[in-house]
């Protein structure tokens, strides 16, 4: 079976080539969506967000799995205090954004600064109790091993004494491709990463994306009863995840040998270190998910360029092939009729448009309901479980965070969900009216996104990362916390629906700080007083929140249908232009003498070969990607040593200083 990179080269070449053949033909839309097609397949972006407890050796795990361990600070105290995304880029390029010099809702500042500086910015000890305004760290840089498209984010740590980092983490969870979820050999799991680790799985289930869960151990190199530890943590990564113990995607592995293996190249740290397991069954994930979401939309709009630009050379070949003037007249009415019904089609007024918005409204009140249950669900976790816990009670205001962060990840996983409901929409309704107009056999693969309105050619609304929505403006934080929470998570997610996620999350997370005053007062020695004095002063958060999960699923509704009938508007243009280029085929082929006709018969039939060849390709490459998204990984071996067998590099290289992620 080929690698993703493999059949991602191929499909890159099919849309340049096909690209060429629409230019040749004048077929403007044809070529303006293949085009789009290339670069989001060339640019697409599968994110590995690596997350875990303060001091679990987050960052210098990135800086072994990338090679690259100058790039992660590793601090004293606690490190990453920012969320940080790295990149591939042909010149390494890093910017801080920070807040404006008027707060986190003036416009924000970029800042171009070097390797040696981030540790100034992204770390607690660089950068104490954030004095430099500091939100976000983007990191573009020449590393092989990002090549083919994967980001990864490193994030601050869950539960810790900066509760806005674990609302940040958490938000990024229901759209990770993978997740690394990283413990510690010497240390049991804490109160605070159980719970955060429920939430994720949560958001897994929600999301359906169960199998992208990857946990690893580190600091297996350190003398204590790792045995102990380790079984202990699998006990209850199992009860918090609901997963069984055996089959949970575990790896234990050494920071510390991976890098004495990068300094000596010694073969037999690389075993000890155990990296090679951990990138294999990173890799395999990450293929799947590859595999199903982006070959997917690639290969359906190449079909459906290919059929566009089919048509006029197979119509014109038609007539050549010296049909009765009664079958070209009934052929060319067949097209006028088809050219008429699809001008029909792309007026602002036609029908199909006021179906599709009642469409999106249903959705938007199924996603409603379903936030409704989410917040539910948040509720319920705080009345049956947090109300019963010690670190909780203890710190009211971490509790009143934790509320906070659960009622974001419902925002986003609202989102994922929007996402491909509007995508099964998309298909479902340019079948039943003739816009699906390639005939696209799609198969076992998912539905492809939603292109966004930049790529369908219409401009959204012109907002602020993670700006734009009436719960920010409405909502009076009193601190830039939650501003700069959703500037974060908006940059991030770039324009359309992604960056109400931000603005939402932003505004969740601003209502429980304005709470924080008051529960600091819900202290009593009495526990059941102090759960009622909680479950009194935290009502009139759950409205709050309800209604910001409102607005952003209108926001997000109202995105969405935009997106789809931009999209298809671009289909219809397309669809458009080849039935206007068949009857113009048409006339050309009736003026021409007979030599003439011999002439352009041959030509043609050399110019149809190709088109044809691109329909089977795309249609044997849709069963290979199919294929790969249904590969599952063996199960890694959790325990590091000397004696196991070295694991595949990811893509298929050697694991070493010569392998990486982009080998294929």
């Amino acid at each position: 079976m080929r690698t993703y990179d493999a059949l991602r080269a191929e499909v890159l070449g099919l849309l340049e080539g096909l690209t060429r053949a629409a230019q040749e033909q004048r077929a403007a839309e044809a070529a303006r969506r293949l085009g789009a097609a290339h670069e989001r397949l060339r640019e697409g972006r599968l994110t590995v967000v690596v997350c875990g407890e303060f001091k679990r050796g987050k960052s210098s795990l990135l800086g072994a799995l990338l090679e690259d361990r100058d790039l992660f600070p590793v601090d004293t105290t606690y490190a990453t205090r920012l969320v940080t995304t790295v990149r591939y880029g042909e010149k390494e390029r890093i910017t801080v954004l920070l807040d404006g010099p008027d707060g986190a809702d003036a416009a924000p500042e970029q800042r171009a600064i070097d390797r040696t500086e981030i540790a100034d910015y992204a770390t607690e000890g660089g950068n104490p109790h954030n004095v430099r305004r500091a939100r976000l760290v983007e990191i573009e840089t020449p590393n092989p091993r990002l090549a083919s498209g994967v980001t990864v984010l490193d994030t601050p740590g869950v539960g810790g004494v900066y509760r806005e980092h674990t609302a940040v983490t958490a938000a990024f969870l229901p759209s990770a491709d993978a997740l690394l979820f990283v413990a510690d050999a010497t240390q049991p799991l804490t109160e605070s990463e159980l719970v955060f680790l429920r939430q994720a799985a949560e958001a897994a289930k929600v999301t359906d994306d169960v199998d992208g869960i990857v946990f690893v151990l580190t600091k297996t190199d350190v003398p204590t009863d790792t045995a102990g530890i380790r079984e202990n943590t699998v006990a209850k990564l199992a009860e918090a995840t609901g997963r069984r113990a055996a089959g949970l995607p575990l790896v234990a592995v050494s920071n510390l040998a991976k890098q004495r293996h990068l300094e000596t190249g010694s073969e037999r740290h690389l075993a000890l270190s155990n990296f090679p397991a951990l990138e294999a069954l990173l890799w395999q994930a990450l293929e799947r998910r590859r595999a199903k979401l982006l070959l997917g939309g690639a290969l359906a709009d190449l079909d459906a360029a290919a059929l566009a630009l089919l048509r006029p050379v197979e119509t014109e070949l038609d007539v050549l092939a010296q049909q009765t003037e009664s079958e070209l007249a009934l052929l060319e009415s067949q097209l006028e009729v088809q050219k008429t019904r699809l001008a029909g089609l792309g007026k602002a007024e036609a029908g199909w448009r006021a179906e599709l918005r009642r469409q999106f409204a249903a959705l938007g009140r199924k996603l409603r309901s379903e936030g409704r249950e989410g917040i539910d669900r948040v509720w319920n976790t705080f009345q049956t479980d947090y109300l019963y816990r010690d670190m909780f009670l203890a710190t009211p205001e971490r509790l009143v965070g934790q509320l906070s962060t659960d009622a974001g990840a419902v925002v986003a996983g609202l989102n994922t969900l929007a996402s491909r409901r509007s995508a099964r929409i998309l298909r479902e309704f340019s079948a039943v009216h003739g816009l699906d107009l390639a005939e696209q056999k799609v198969g076992t693969l998912p539905d492809p996104p939603v292109p966004s309105l930049k790529v369908t050619g219409r401009l959204g609304d012109e907002r602020a990362p993670g700006g734009g929505m009436r719960a920010v403006r409405e909502t009076s934080f009193g601190t830039s916390m939650g501003a700069g929470m959703g500037f974060v998570i908006g940059s991030f997610a770039g324009p359309g629906p992604g960056s109400v996620i931000g603005a939402a999350i932003g505004a969740l997370v601003g209502a429980g700080i304005s709470l924080t005053s008051a529960v600091r007062t819900s202290r009593h020695s009495d526990r059941k007083q102090q759960r009622h004095s909680l479950q009194t002063e935290l009502a009139p958060l759950r409205a709050t929140q309800q209604r910001h999960v409102e607005d952003a699923v209108a926001e997000m509704t109202d995105e969405l249908t935009a997106a789809v009938m931009a999209e298809l508007d671009s289909r219809i243009r397309q669809e458009h232009e080849s039935v206007t280029a068949s009857l113009t085929r048409i006339g050309d082929a009736r003026a021409a003498t007979r030599a003439q006709a011999v002439e352009r018969t041959a030509r043609l039939r050399q110019r149809r070969t190709p088109l044809l060849d691109v329909r089977k390709k795309a249609e044997s490459l849709r069963a290979e990607a199919a294929a790969l998204g249904r590969v599952r990984p063996e199960r890694a071996e959790p325990e590091p040593g000397p004696a196991e067998k070295k694991a595949p590099a990811p893509g298929g290289g050697r694991g070493d200083d010569d392998g990486g992620w982009a080998d294929a």
